[in-house]
């Protein structure tokens, strides 16, 4: 399944990250529980959507002004709809196994049949590496209840909701997936992007709230060709992330706060959601 990770990830984390965690601690007034002072704390009075903190889809943060402060509502393409969708079907399959619906069906089918053949295969992909982690704890503690062998085979919360008013961000936020044995955060992306920002975003929301250090990240990218591909980059969400992280969302809370039009980039992404008002 996309959230487990395998030998060598395993060892890359046990005898990388920790250690460099360890010997290279985040400074205390960039941990979450810091909300309340700088650098941390919000410098203009805005919540920001994750999304728009941590995406870089437009060079000028055009995409900013007109969802926030002209609250115009952008149009989704293929790589967004697919993305959503993919999103669900891997939340949802999780689901299913908690409950050991492992015969469960994907969800409803979409109208593109790319969609549905990419749900699909993260679906069967994700119910079957449950299905395979739930049995093999099973064998190896057979005096455990069936309970205990949910949360230590499939240790995680998925689309986990948070309120990231303390740290500047809105008031519901999802985190794609919270692996509480580990204390890793993960996002998922499809085909390209970078996902850093929101690990980090998620590490900061999760030590705001509940005042416990989360080191490390994971960006999981799905591609979908004949089969399903999937890579990971396990990463230290150390202060130069943190700092970043604080950059990106002060820089846009100021357009927004300040109503500031950047005007248009210089080269339009076209995962863009508001490309068409640009051009």
């Amino acid at each position: 399944m996309v959230y487990y990770l395998n030998e060598v990830e395993l060892k890359y984390l046990t005898l990388n990250l920790r250690p460099a965690s360890r010997l290279n601690p985040v400074p205390e007034e960039l941990r979450g529980w810091n909300w309340h002072s700088p650098p941390l704390k919000p410098y203009y009075d805005v919540k920001l959507p994750m999304y728009l903190i941590c995406s870089s889809y437009c060079p000028s943060n055009r995409d900013v002004y007109f969802a926030m402060v002209e609250r115009a509502k952008g149009e989704a393409d293929f790589p967004i709809s697919l993305g959503k969708a993919v999103h669900e079907a891997l939340a949802e399959a999780i689901r299913q196994s908690k409950k050991l619906n492992f015969d469960a069906s994907p969800p409803a089918e979409y109208e593109d049949e790319r969609i549905n053949r990419a749900v699909k295969l993260v679906w069967d992909y994700t119910i079957t590496a449950c299905k395979s982690a739930f049995l093999k704890t099973r064998a190896e503690q057979p005096y455990a209840s069936e309970e205990d062998i949910i949360l230590t085979s499939m240790p995680f919360l998925v689309e986990h909701r948070l309120d990231g008013s303390l740290i500047g961000a809105s008031g519901i936020i999802a985190v794609d997936c919270y692996d509480y044995l580990h204390n890793i955060v993960f996002d998922v992306k499809v085909g390209e992007g970078k996902g850093r920002l929101y690990t980090t975003g998620y590490a900061l929301t999760i030590e705001s709230i509940y005042e416990m250090p989360v080191d490390i990240g994971c960006v999981v990218t799905l591609n979908f060709g004949e089969n399903l591909s999937i890579t990971k980059d396990l990463h230290y969400i150390d202060a130069n992330l943190r700092s970043r992280w604080i950059e990106e969302r002060d820089r846009k809370a100021e357009i927004v706060f300040k109503e500031l039009d950047p005007g248009k980039a210089e080269n339009c992404s076209k995962f863009c959601l508001f490309r068409n008002r640009c051009l």
